[in-house]
């Protein structure tokens, strides 16, 4: 310790301490670990969303398949697709769920007949953060979708459901 330090009245061994260091280093760590915490209930709450499509998919896929819907209103206004999307708990999701059922070529050529495949797609907007903008994180939707491929065991007629292309690119 120099002579003008001492005269000073300045303690040397306080200057050196490292009290305040864990204090820093937590500040500097602590946006990382929020930002982590953060993604992992986004992909939790995606992940949630894609198990609720195929559900509602697959749903879909066993009454299309017997082209029967034991639970729709006997006067047939309602589709397949619009029993499902009305009595699933869509509450979660982003957006109101889109159900598209593709009749694919079976092995003679055709489409609709019995033991033909028949492709349902559920598909729903997923919004980053709840549609919320924060500084230096994705923002935006994603279309998610799910897929269930069934061989048709009743002749299709076009009353329960109809075809159309799927609901995604």
């Amino acid at each position: 310790m120099t002579a003008a330090v001492a005269r000073r009245g300045i303690d040397v061994e306080g200057l050196r301490s490292e009290q305040g260091q864990t204090l820093v280093e937590f500040a500097l760590i602590l946006p990382l670990l929020l930002l982590l915490v953060l993604g992992i209930f986004e992909f939790a709450l995606a992940f949630n969303t894609k198990n609720d499509l195929n559900f509602l998919a697959n749903t879909a896929a066993r009454y299309a398949e017997v082209n029967a819907c034991g639970g729709c209103p006997s006067n047939g206004s309602d589709t397949i697709a619009d029993y499902v999307e009305n009595t699933a708990n869509t509450g979660k999701l982003a957006s109101p769920p889109q159900i598209t059922f593709t009749l694919l070529p079976g092995p003679s050529g055709s489409s609709g007949a019995v033991g033909d495949p028949l492709k349902v797609t559920a598909c729903a907007d997923f919004s980053y953060l709840g549609g919320v903008s924060l500084p230096g994180m994705p923002s935006g939707t994603i279309t998610l979708w799910s897929t269930a491929t069934v061989r048709i065991l009743q002749p299709y007629d076009n009353s329960l459901y109809h075809n159309t292309p799927p609901c995604h690119s």
